[in-house]
């Protein structure tokens, strides 16, 4: 099959398009025909080495997000047939296992405790084929593309997992979003709208904004040219601030998100390239009644929830480019200059 492959860390350069070995299916095991890949900053740390995931087994093949067509089934596999439209779900996980609390069980199967990761501790899905057990395939609606399917799982999907199960948006709250020109912070924007919320987003560029404001936010905020996002918030709000913040910077933007939260504040988040350890105002915090959670993906039922939203046209995702696999140099070069918004998709 043909598929981008690094045989070490580094830059772009050191994404090959070859030809490799088709994976070979196990009994319990189903091959997906990818049609169409979503990108995500996290490619990009596990490209250059820079992640938590130092101990790559090369050649190997990265891509978590993708969507195409069963292949082939294993002789166990009794879900899914040759034909279906399927996604291979990125945090992969056993189904059941045999600890007293089994997360998978309890419907949290992307904080499996024995959690593996697609494009991680196996082969992605930046190739023509990609194997996954059964236990970790998602169903596609019939009337939804391949292309809008690959942009949907991460972005839409945790931003769903954020704005309503975790921050539990209500109709005519104020909700603070960051990095709005972001997948999953575009994806924000348009659950938050869906929601009734009044939307302040924030950005680094004016033109990023401008898409915000068509996505539906009400207000904008440049981080680039405000010296203090929580001073802006407050004037906005009339020095009440937010009922709620959707946080995915990390670093200073985090401490001025948690100043901007009115009282009773909730804030969710589920990235920090801007600073990981940051210092918290613990009295600010206990006295003003905030409530901080945080995300890591979303389950399958998420994903599927979320994907019906998508065919339904309730949520329309927001593609960046396109490019073919072929070039997914040029694609992960986009994708470090952040000069994008919405979210990148590769062709297969």
């Amino acid at each position: 099959m043909k598929a981008i492959v690094i045989h070490q860390h580094g830059g772009p350069e050191d994404l090959v398009y070859e030809d490799i070995e088709t994976p070979i299916i196990g009994p319990n095991e189903v091959l997906i025909n990818i049609k169409a890949v979503g990108l995500n900053h996290f490619d990009l740390d596990l490209r250059g080495g820079i992640s938590g995931y130092l101990s790559l087994d090369m050649p190997h093949i990265l891509g978590c997000e993708g969507a195409g067509m069963i292949a082939e089934v294993g002789s166990a596999v009794t879900a899914y047939k040759v034909g279906d439209r399927v996604m291979p779900f990125l945090t992969t996980s056993l189904g059941q296992c045999r600890h007293r609390i089994c997360n998978c069980a309890l419907g949290m199967d992307n904080i499996c405790l024995d959690f593996d990761k697609l494009g991680v501790t196996s082969w992605g899905t930046y190739a023509e084929y990609v194997k996954v057990t059964q236990y970790n395939v998602i169903r596609m609606p019939d009337d939804l593309t391949f292309m809008d399917a690959a942009a949907t799982q991460v972005a839409y999907a945790t931003a769903w997992e954020m704005v309503i199960k975790k921050a539990k948006v209500r109709q005519g709250e104020d909700v603070l979003i960051n990095a709005a020109g972001s997948g999953v912070g575009s994806a924000a924007v348009q659950v938050a709208k869906l929601a009734g919320a009044r939307i302040i987003a924030t950005a680094g560029s004016d033109e990023k904004l401008e898409r915000a404001r068509q996505l539906g936010a009400d207000e904008v905020i440049n981080y680039n040219k405000t010296e203090n996002i929580a001073d802006a918030v407050l004037e906005m709000t009339g020095g009440r601030g937010v009922d709620v913040c959707i946080e995915m910077v990390g670093g200073k933007i985090l401490q001025q998100s948690l100043t901007a939260l009115c009282l009773n504040g909730r804030l969710t988040t589920c990235g920090a390239h801007a600073g990981e350890k940051v210092e918290l105002d613990m009295i600010e915090f206990f006295r003003k009644q905030i409530t901080m959670s945080s995300n890591h993906f979303a389950p399958k039922s998420t994903n599927t929830e979320v994907l019906g939203l998508v065919a339904l046209g309730k949520l329309q995702p927001v593609v960046a480019k396109t490019f073919p696999l072929s070039n997914m140099r040029a694609a992960h070069e986009l994708l470090a200059s952040r000069d994008f918004y919405g979210k990148i998709v590769l062709k297969v």
